[in-house]
């Protein structure tokens, strides 16, 4: 699972981010599973783990300080304002039980 999770990685686009959340729910896992599969990452230049982000848009880091992280997400044309993403940023995998939730 863990190399499924890498290389899906390298399927967002730039400007784009994935939460924790949405990415368990779409390998049947749990955030906190995703969160120590993006910690142990030995290669995030080629499994951009940067681009994984709270499900409330807050940039929190595991293999990196959040310093890093808002530099490589900035470097790939995502705002940020106040350590924050606006979920217009976020990709939703295309699958039908994981559609954006209407608000």
């Amino acid at each position: 699972m863990k190399q499924n999770i890498y290389q899906f990685l390298n399927k967002i686009p730039k400007g784009k981010v994935i939460s924790y959340k949405i990415l368990a729910e779409y390998f049947n896992t749990s955030p906190r599973a995703i969160g120590k599969i993006m910690k142990n990452n030995k290669e995030p230049d080629r499994f951009p783990c940067y681009k994984v982000i709270r499900c409330d848009g807050y940039i929190w880091g595991y293999n990196w300080w959040v310093e890093e992280k808002i530099k490589r997400l900035t470097a790939d044309t995502i705002n940020i304002i106040n350590n924050k993403i606006s979920t217009e940023y976020f990709r939703y995998p295309k699958n039908p039980s994981l559609k954006k939730k209407k608000k």
